[in-house]
């Protein structure tokens, strides 16, 4: 019986110390991230309130694009209301993703769209994907994506 026991014991410590090293994907995508973004802000604009504001806050790098939820309402307040955002595209290389996106807007003369793209970050902290607000990666395209992933051995 102790055999059992003792071979038991080795078998669980084997597998949980092969699963400890091995990074859980995140919960959600990067275009679940940035569709829900968008949709906090849409909410916003439409309905108001600070609770879409700031869940749309969390979905930012606070950190590193060096805002308060202050400055960031002062920057969503300029969205036009009934603005909306299509998803049509993700890349993801490491740690960086790249969300093709196609703002709806009306206006007087009809409505239009503008092609766009989103880049997001993963956060090591709490591994989940975070809006690049700052546009620290604005610009960021498709070769520029897959070159830092070369350049970092990807």
């Amino acid at each position: 019986m102790k055999y059992r026991e003792w071979l038991l014991l080795g078998v669980v410590t084997l597998l949980a110390g092969c699963s400890s090293g091995t990074p859980s994907a995140p919960e959600e995508s990067p275009d679940v991230v940035a569709s829900r973004f968008y949709e906090y802000i849409s909410e916003a604009k439409l309905r108001g309130g600070a609770a879409p504001v700031r869940e749309a806050f969390k979905l930012i790098s606070a950190e590193s694009s060096n805002l308060n939820q202050s400055q960031f309402v002062e920057i969503i307040k300029r969205y036009p209301p009934g603005f909306q955002v299509e998803l049509t595209g993700t890349e993801v290389n490491d740690d960086k993703a790249l969300v093709t996106i196609v703002y709806k807007l009306p206006s007087t003369f009809g409505d239009y769209s503008v092609n766009s793209e989103v880049s997001l970050d993963l956060d090591s902290q709490t591994n989940s994907w975070k809006i690049d607000f700052t546009g620290e990666h604005h610009g960021l395209g498709r070769g520029d994506l897959n070159g830092a992933a070369a350049s970092q051995g990807g």
